[in-house]
């Protein structure tokens, strides 16, 4: 074999790419496809999104070199090359589409459905790839494979110059993310935060739009969303419109049972609800541009050696360096007050014993009172007890209900039909008060759009927050009735300050 030290080291580069890319490309998929979630055990955990990434540069630089050394020069019976020619149709498949949706940005269903299978069919050829070596000198062979290609110096050259390609490839990829232009605008342009974008400025503004996917109850998983920037001396605005085929407004209600009020839910027990809770869109700030939300999405019920496991198996979000901006609006519980929840994501904090729901880096900004409060004592997935009840039940409380418009809940004043059903989110003022209401936003739903205005001050009001300036790097997540199953997309957006 004319290039057998060729076929050698890049052999054994794409056996470890492709391995690297199975497993942590099954990880990927568990957030969406809970099948997975039975192999926990044996998926890798953390910054598994840039591990994916990495191992996919390398084998889109390796596996050419390996296919030209393979079929242009080694002799094989007719068999085994009809079987290599189908593994090889696999892993072109594979690289091509991972390409499409990394490099390109393309989030075709087809696309990312010839991804998934395609590498469940490299699944199983790697499991059958090597039978019939083990079952022929495995020892010879084994040392074939990982120990030979290290024998020969010219194999050094070949690994050094197939690493700088792919991390070459991955930096300037992961270096050019698309601008979102925030267009000057005078002081005294006036633009109301009512969710309507109707104001000249706004038609004047660029729009971009972003495909993003792999979101719980929407259209295939995906959520087409359309962003304008605009900004004065002080503020910053952006008006944000996402695909979503349903106005999402029933959010864990109680129902009253035979055995008494219970929590209307799906999957809220181990904090990932995917049917009774509100519509949801957050938008993610920060100094780096990594992939992977600013590198603060780290897979696995344990990311960490040292944090809780998380009972969904699906990860946390922390940061290891510094602080990322989060802004949550949330369909019921901050519409209504003309706000988002600003909260961040940070190190990891210590874990306290009794917790409900431990969330890692994931925090709210400073909070000084108001808020609403959810409407039971002390959640159980079987029975509950409502902290107030309605004067009336409802037969479908979309929304929320007034702390004040309730009475104190006693079991003289329980006379509710079995069936009936109240709110479970009651405003206790009609804002958040302190560092969790520094940004202004209001939604509203129109032909199977959300429409949301928000603005904040360009300089941050606290540590938590960052502030928002050339090249901070942004990303957008849709919630589709669902508690933490998002829409996502890989690459970020940089903010470009028109002046």
């Amino acid at each position: 074999m004319k290039y057998k030290k060729l076929f050698l080291i890049t052999h054994f580069i794409v056996g470890g790419a492709v391995l690297t890319l199975l497993l942590s490309g099954l990880r990927i998929a568990s957030q969406q496809r809970d099948f997975w979630l039975y192999l926990d055990w044996l998926l890798p955990e953390g910054l598994v999104h840039i591990w994916h990434m990495l191992a996919g540069m390398f084998l889109l630089v390796s596996l050419p070199l390996m296919l030209f050394a393979l079929y242009k020069h080694r002799k094989e019976s007719a068999v085994l090359k009809a079987y290599n020619l189908m593994g090889s149709v696999l892993l072109c498949l594979s690289v091509i589409t991972g390409a499409a949706q990394f490099i390109a940005e393309t989030t075709y269903v087809t696309i990312r459905f010839i991804h998934y299978y395609s590498a469940i069919g490299l699944l199983v050829f790697i499991l059958l790839h090597p039978l019939r070596y083990y079952l022929q000198k495995p020892l010879a062979h084994i040392y074939h494979v990982l120990v030979a290609p290290f024998s020969y110096v010219r194999t050094y050259f070949y690994l050094l110059a197939i690493a700088l390609g792919s991390i070459g490839l991955y930096i300037f990829t992961v270096s050019s993310p698309t601008s979102l232009e925030v267009a000057f605008v005078s002081d005294n342009a006036f633009i109301r935060i009512d969710g309507n974008a109707d104001e000249s400025v706004w038609q004047d503004a660029t729009s971009i739009s972003v495909d993003t996917f792999a979101g719980a109850n929407f259209y295939k998983g995906t959520s087409k969303v359309t962003l304008k920037a605009l900004h004065n001396s002080t503020e910053t605005y952006f008006f944000i419109r996402w695909q979503d085929p349903t106005e999402s407004l029933l959010h864990l209600p109680l129902v009253k049972t035979e055995k008494g009020w219970q929590v209307k839910s799906n999957g809220f027990n181990r904090f990932d609800e995917t049917e009774f809770y509100e519509d949801k869109f957050a938008v993610l700030f920060s100094k780096s541009c990594n992939i992977a939300a600013a590198a603060t999405a780290h897979l696995g019920s344990k990311p960490r050696y040292d944090l809780p496991k998380n009972v969904h198996k699906k990860g946390y979000h922390f940061s290891n360096n510094g602080v990322v901006d989060l802004w949550q609006w949330k369909a019921v519980r901050t519409n209504a007050m003309y706000l988002v929840d600003d909260s961040f994501i940070g190190e990891p904090t210590k874990p306290v014993i009794g917790q409900a729901r431990y969330t890692a880096g994931y925090q709210q900004d400073s909070d000084m009172g108001g808020s609403y409060v959810m409407n039971w004592k002390w959640y159980n997935e079987n029975i509950v007890t409502p902290k107030r009840l309605p004067k009336t039940p409802f037969a479908e409380p979309r929304g929320y209900g007034s702390w004040f418009d309730y009475q104190p809940f006693s079991v003289k004043a329980d006379s509710f039909p079995v069936g009936s059903i109240i709110n479970s989110v009651l405003y206790r003022s009609n804002q958040l008060e302190g560092g969790r209401a520094d940004v202004r936003a209001h939604a509203v739903y129109k032909d199977g759009f959300w429409n949301l205005e928000v603005v904040r001050k360009t300089l941050a009001n606290e540590r938590t927050d960052i502030n928002l300036s050339e090249g901070v790097c942004m990303w957008v997540s849709a919630f589709d009735h669902a508690q933490i199953a998002h829409t996502r997309h890989i690459k970020p957006l940089r903010l470009h300050y028109q002046l």
